[in-house]
């Protein structure tokens, strides 16, 4: 067939025919760009190491790790000044060669001199405190593998306890793990203290020191573990007057040691000189008390708390 209407028939299968043509380029290029995308897309999730997938710090004895320190409840002023709080016990750390970082965390808004400080006050929840000591370690430390000890005195070691045991509970809003290698509690009334009975009224973390809390109630009886382990080593003294012998031990730590010596609940955490009437236990040795006799002051019963597996 020849003549107008073939050659408009042939000029419209031509047009169909390179349409057809220019459809399929893009398509491909789209499909390019798609791949392109889910390749990238593919790498990245290869290259970025998920949080399970660090490395756990090996447990190892030595003066190399960071140690942060915990101060406790503040009844009268509800402020601390975390360098002359520690004062003592950092100046003895420092004078036995200790090499890691000596570290303090407050919390309370009005904390002065703090390595780190979270801006809360005495009717903050301890598990809230908890958690922002719980995602301090974990930002700065643990989520870079790096394992760190702690030193705390008073309610401190239950901000401690309630940092690993939410961790390890899988509590929202906390971390997926902590690395903290050795825990020593100077005078923390793990069992509560009927000090708190004079300001119950007030401040809710008075509420939660009391004996019998909901808040004391939540822990297990074993003292709580990071993802690598962790040594517990609670320290408490026959003549603290706000965390009694017992409560300062209550719950089951590796070691626990107590003091029959004239120790208040202030010295506990600045005594760190001379020999001093004490007994101790270790979980590995039976849980059995050893005799009384003259052993190191609370501070240094601390350092080699965190220093080596096996305190003195």
């Amino acid at each position: 067939m020849t003549g107008p209407i073939y050659c408009f028939r042939r000029a419209v299968q031509k047009t169909h025919t390179q349409s057809r043509g220019i459809s399929m380029q893009r398509l491909q290029r789209r499909l390019a760009l798609l791949l392109s995308a889910a390749l990238a897309v593919a790498i990245t999730m290869l290259t970025v190491t998920p949080a399970s997938a660090v490395d756990t710090p090996s447990r190892s004895n030595g003066s190399g790790n960071r140690v942060i320190f915990v101060h406790g409840f503040s009844p009268i002023t509800g402020k601390v000044d975390c360098a002359d709080y520690f004062r003592s016990a950092r100046t003895h750390f420092k004078g036995e060669e200790w090499k890691g970082n000596l570290l303090t965390f407050g919390y309370y808004s009005g904390d002065t001199n703090c390595s780190y400080k979270y801006n809360g006050n005495r009717d903050k929840s301890i598990k809230t405190v908890a958690r922002a000591f719980a995602n301090y370690v974990y930002t700065n430390y643990s989520k870079k593998g790096i394992k760190v000890d702690v030193v705390a005195h008073s309610m401190g070691g239950l901000v401690v306890r309630a940092a690993l045991h939410h961790t390890r509970e899988g509590t929202s809003d906390f971390p997926p793990y902590l690395f903290i290698e050795d825990v020593a509690t100077l005078g923390t009334p793990h069992g509560g203290t009927t000090s708190a009975d004079a300001c119950n009224l007030i401040w809710q973390q008075c509420v939660e020191m009391r004996p019998g809390s909901a808040f004391l109630k939540s822990f297990k009886s074993t003292m709580p573990n990071s993802r690598m382990g962790t040594d517990w080593t609670t320290v408490s003294s026959f003549d603290d007057k706000t965390t009694s012998e017992v409560s300062g031990i209550a719950g089951i730590a590796e070691h626990e040691v107590q003091y029959d010596a004239g120790i208040s609940h202030t010295e506990i955490r600045t005594i760190s000189s001379e020999r001093h009437k004490s007994r101790i236990k270790h979980t590995a040795r039976g849980s059995v008390w050893s005799s009384w006799d003259k052993r190191v002051s609370p501070v240094e019963q601390a350092r080699l708390a965190v220093l080596s597996h096996s305190t003195t």
